[in-house]
């Protein structure tokens, strides 16, 4: 039997996706995210996981380029939101005002749609999750959608949705930084493996955070394997991290007995 093309390959697994949806195939996972230095948990990332019947577990890195090719972004982000505001409505309150967030990706064909933010915050009021308990992660660079884009998010920001740059420090989210009002950047994971070396490396991240405050924004570092990267990372201003360090994605209970734990000192 003749092999198959990769184009083969990534129609079938566009075809299985669509079937896919909206069935308990798709599923998240949480990634605690806590404040270093106290290690308080602050909420948690949502993670989309596909089960499928043949390949097994997948990651996203192994089916979001086939969604975005196939014209199935919009209905996988979508069915992603929901299920992230819905779970995160039920998570316990901690002591503090503002509560636990979740933060979810999406992408910027989704954003760049007219009806994105009536259709984000629509989500919202549908699952009781309050604006300031979601963050929107924004995974890929605006390109000819940033106009667009730009409308969304400063509607969503207005109602109290916040927004993060996701794997921030590369040249397309520079140019993202100054076109967005963002309240949040997602260090790469680039500068935080160094952030301990030499000091010639850690001053590239250094560099990063002190652009990112200069535009108001908090930074989260995603991807800390060590206490000497946490450490580090704390002592050069970043505020938030995520990583192995704290704790692996996590399913719906086991995200909810972190929150009740309440702290994560890695």
């Amino acid at each position: 039997m003749p092999a198959r093309s990769a184009r083969q390959e990534e129609q079938d697994l566009t075809a299985d996706l669509e079937a896919a949806l909206g069935t308990d195939q798709i599923r998240l996972e949480y990634q605690p995210v806590v404040r270093l230095g106290s290690g308080h948990v602050a909420g948690a990332e949502a993670l989309v996981r596909w089960r499928h019947p043949r390949r097994g577990m997948l990651g996203p890195a192994e089916f979001i380029p086939a969604a975005e090719r196939g014209g199935l972004i919009d209905r996988l982000g979508q069915m992603v939101l929901e299920q992230a505001c819905r779970t995160a409505a039920g998570w316990p309150r901690p002591s503090t005002k503002t509560g636990y967030f979740v933060s979810v990706n999406v992408a910027t064909e989704q954003l760049a749609d007219t009806a994105a933010a009536e259709q984000i915050l629509g989500s919202l009021a549908a699952t009781g999750l309050p604006a300031g308990s979601l963050i929107l992660e924004i995974t890929n660079n605006l390109g000819a959608e940033g106009e667009r884009v730009a409308r969304a998010v400063a509607a969503l920001r207005e109602a109290g949705v916040r927004v993060a740059l996701d794997d921030f420090g590369s040249a397309t989210s520079l140019r993202d930084l100054k076109q967005l009002g963002i309240d949040f950047v997602k260090l790469d994971r680039e500068f935080v493996v160094d952030v301990d070396g030499p000091p010639a490396d850690a001053a590239f991240a250094l560099a990063v955070l002190r652009l990112a405050e200069a535009r108001g924004a908090e930074a989260v570092a995603k991807g800390i394997e060590s206490r000497e990267q946490a450490w580090r990372l704390a002592e050069l201003g970043c505020r938030y991290g995520q990583g192995y360090l704290f704790s692996k994605p996590l399913g719906a209970s086991g995200i909810v007995a972190i929150l009740r734990q309440g702290t994560l000192r890695g």
